[in-house]
């Protein structure tokens, strides 16, 4: 190892190096530039070419080449050792790298530079005519195309091959390379008729292609396959370019695919990458890491799109990363938006509106949340979205996606913490402030069933409910004792509301038997026997029946203030709506202090 340390810093001077990423300017016997690791704007960044080292007075970062290499490039010292080796031309010793797999990877990246070139003179050549045309509407000149290094693959089954026959290289480097394939009647191009866009890795050296149909059958997009230089799952497109702008910046943009990239840097956000999918991967966000703590994810604004951002977004959480989600105007990708006369300034205010995680999650399942059939669904997928991120993380963001989703903090936090615990958070005993039971037969009865609509809904109010008409059809006397009005509010179920108001209209049992009867109204009946169980498990008689209805007002009043609550802590409840929630919870906390 000593002796490849030595013989890369033999062939490479550090002000050489250096010069590559900062301005210097000399200063007696040492170079003096801004340092490339904080910001500053008076020169302290020495530079030393007779000791070959540097030294920051402001930070107090200091090093030779290989550690200048691994700090600006976000590297490991293996790394940076092969990135200055293959720089320098030094083959690394066996410990290192096999002989064999180091000359197999330096034959299939010199095949890959060759496929490159091809491409590059297939544009520029006659036959590249159909390609600058679907350039030049893509709103790309020449210049652009030279910048991006794209090319044009014809359409033709053989043409590279040949090519890189002619060049001596020998049909396994080539299929290795990913660049043709093995068929039953012999090997053909894996790219034909397409726009290609060649991949680099964070060093800048060429891995992949990614090939754009024109026109045509066949797939819009097809990419290199994995082999011993490409695998996509620690690969970013542009990354070796935007690298710098990340740490400069310090932030990066996320975008999904080539031309987002490429139009972003166009437009001067030099800082962007693309993942070349929406299925984001660890190794991509450790990368990410490696320049800065903040990314933002412009993704399609389509439905897979948004979904994919969140599933990015909480990987990148997770890596430490703090994830901005950027929503785009008028359901436009990044290249739309960008393309645009004033796409600069449109995708700059869109970064600037970009939510945190998890506030935009929150607000895309908005809509969701407010909706019974799917508000279960999207609790959940937010809430264990949450539970995978530190505390601390989302501390600061409880209070508004408590207010999303129309409950108060604390019980947010409960949710989470349960979540984080492994399993659903259960109801305390006495959540329900309404649920002062009356009877140690009521007791024993479970809080929850199904009715027959297939509704969840609560067991022990529809007892309390069905217990009562049971003792109005017993005692006469009491059906005079209340108004309709005094009862009809407080009753949820439909049948018990009929009984009720039908018995303290003056109907007398034997008159709604009978007209029961003639109408087949079972359900009816059902709710008079259920009222008798559970009046008689209960010991329940007369002298009961208004602290059956006390507990009947209760519930009501709980159901209103939970009707009222995601209303009122959203801010959008009306002045009466107001009162109500108010009154509602008074009550309600005038019972647990009885309770």
């Amino acid at each position: 190892m000593s002796d490849d340390v030595n013989e890369i810093k033999s062939r490479i001077d550090i002000v050489d190096l250096i010069s590559g990423y900062v301005k210097l300017k000399r200063a007696g016997k040492n170079f003096l530039g801004l340092c490339p690791f904080h910001t500053e704007k008076t020169p302290s960044f020495s530079v030393s070419p007779e000791k070959q080292s540097y030294y920051c007075f402001g930070c107090g970062k200091s090093g030779d080449i290989f550690s200048f290499v691994m700090e600006t490039e976000g590297l490991g010292f293996k790394e940076a050792l092969a990135y200055l080796a293959e720089r320098t031309g030094v083959t690394l010793s066996s410990s290192w790298e096999g002989a064999a797999a180091a000359s197999g990877k330096k034959d299939i990246r010199s095949a890959l530079e060759a496929a490159r070139d091809f491409f590059g003179s297939s544009l520029e050549g006659p036959g590249g005519l159909p390609a600058r045309a679907y350039l030049t509407r893509r709103n790309l000149s020449p210049q652009d195309a030279s910048r991006f290094s794209l090319g044009w693959s014809p359409p033709s089954w053989d043409a590279l091959s040949k090519c890189l026959l002619s060049k001596s290289f020998d049909g396994r480097t080539a299929i290795d390379a990913g660049l043709v394939v093995q068929g039953e009647r012999g090997v053909y191009d894996r790219f034909r008729g397409r726009v290609m866009f060649p991949v680099n890795d964070e060093n800048g050296r060429i891995v992949a292609f990614g090939g754009r149909l024109i026109d045509g059958e066949g797939a819009k997009y097809i990419n290199s396959p994995e082999g011993p230089l490409y695998n996509k799952r620690r690969t970013l497109y542009l990354m070796d370019s935007a690298k710098r702008s990340i740490r400069e910046r310090k932030r990066a943009i996320l975008v999904e695919g080539y031309m987002d990239a490429i139009r972003a840097h166009m437009r001067g956000f030099t800082e962007t990458v693309a993942s070349l999918g929406t299925s984001l991967t660890d190794e991509q966000a450790a990368l990410i890491k490696r320049f800065t703590d903040l990314c933002y994810i412009s993704y399609d604004a389509d439905g897979a799109g948004q979904a994919a951002s969140i599933r990015g977004m909480y990987l990148l959480e997770r890596h430490g990363l703090d994830v901005r989600v950027v929503v785009l105007p008028e359901n436009l990708d990044p290249d739309d938006l960008l393309s645009r006369e004033d796409g600069e300034h449109a995708f700059e205010a869109a970064l600037k509106k970009a939510l945190p995680l998890p506030l935009h999650h929150v607000h895309m399942r908005k809509r969701d949340l407010r909706t019974p059939g799917a508000a279960r669904a999207a609790r959940e997928e937010i809430l264990s979205g949450l539970a995978s991120l530190p505390a601390l993380d989302i501390e600061e963001h409880i209070p508004n996606i408590a207010r999303g989703f129309g409950i108060l903090e604390h019980e947010l936090r409960g949710e989470i913490s349960a979540r984080r615990a492994g399993h659903s958070p259960r109801s305390g005993k006495n959540e329900n402030p309404a649920d002062a039971d009356f009877g140690e037969g009521v007791r024993r009865v479970s809080s929850t069933h199904i009715d027959e609509r297939g509704k969840s809904r609560d067991r022990k109010g529809l007892d309390l409910e069905c217990a009562f008409c049971s003792l109005l059809w017993r005692d006469e006397r009491l059906r005079s004792k209340w108004e309709c009005g005094e009862l009809v509010p407080y009753f949820s179920d439909e049948a018990a509301l009929g009984i009720v108001a039908a018995l303290v209209s003056g109907d007398a049992p034997r008159e709604l038997e009978s007209r029961w009867y003639a109408m087949g109204e079972r359900l009816c009946f059902e709710r008079i026997a259920r009222g008798d169980a559970v009046a008689d498990a209960a010991g329940l008689s007369s002298e009961f029946a208004e602290k059956v209805l006390d507990d009947i007002r209760m519930r009501a009043a709980w159901r209103r203030y939970e009707e009222l609550k995601p209303i009122y802590i959203r801010g959008e409840a009306s002045p009466q709506e107001t009162a109500e929630y108010h009154e509602a919870a008074k009550k309600l906390k005038i019972r647990r202090r009885m309770s």
